[in-house]
């Protein structure tokens, strides 16, 4: 946009300046023309007033031209200028939106996403707590279950000790006996 209107107000220089060259020329050969041409000197005069009246309302038709383009490109210009700013304006309003809208995406997702990991830590803290009470009461009970089978253990081993005594005490009888009767023998 910029550039176009840079290339269109380079164009309008080149073409005022081949207008002005132009005028330049057109009035010197005017001049000349009158200067050289064989009339009386104040039909001469007369021609050259009047020509020069003639240049000089060309010269501000051209300056009134000139003035009005100016005015015209001076006014795309700045309207190219407002429409840039307008757009950029919008376009930066447009992103901050965007901006704000994933902010408060996010801003959902980590609060969603910290209320599951509470829940799932309530869950598993419960767990762990009927957990620990499962375990405790499986031992409570391995321990109970432990005390009765060393009792009744230790009652086996005194029935077996008392058996293995009883079964000592006979066999040391029957050893006194046996070796009695060799002695009677013999």
């Amino acid at each position: 946009m910029i550039f176009d209107f840079v290339r269109r107000e380079r164009e309008r220089y080149l073409r005022e300046e081949r207008a002005r060259k132009f005028a330049l020329g057109a009035a010197v050969g005017a001049a000349a023309g009158l200067l050289l041409a064989p009339q009386s000197g104040k039909k001469t005069r007369e021609d050259i007033a009047d020509r020069s009246r003639e240049l000089a309302e060309n010269a501000k038709d051209m300056a009134l031209d000139t003035a009005d383009e100016l005015s015209i490109r001076a006014y795309e210009a700045q309207q190219a200028v407002q429409d840039t700013y307008d757009d950029l304006k919008l376009r930066a309003a447009i992103k901050a939106d965007e901006v704000r809208d994933d902010a408060e995406i996010a801003k959902a997702k980590a609060k969603a996403i910290g209320q599951i990991v509470r829940e799932e830590g309530e869950n598993v803290k419960g767990e762990l707590k009927e957990s620990a009470k499962a375990v405790g009461d499986a031992a409570k009970e391995v321990g109970e279950e432990t005390k009765v089978q060393a009792k009744e253990a230790k009652g086996q081993v005194k029935d077996s000790a008392d058996k293995i005594a009883k079964a000592a005490e006979d066999a040391e009888k029957k050893s006194e006996k046996v070796v009695k009767d060799e002695k009677k023998s013999k």
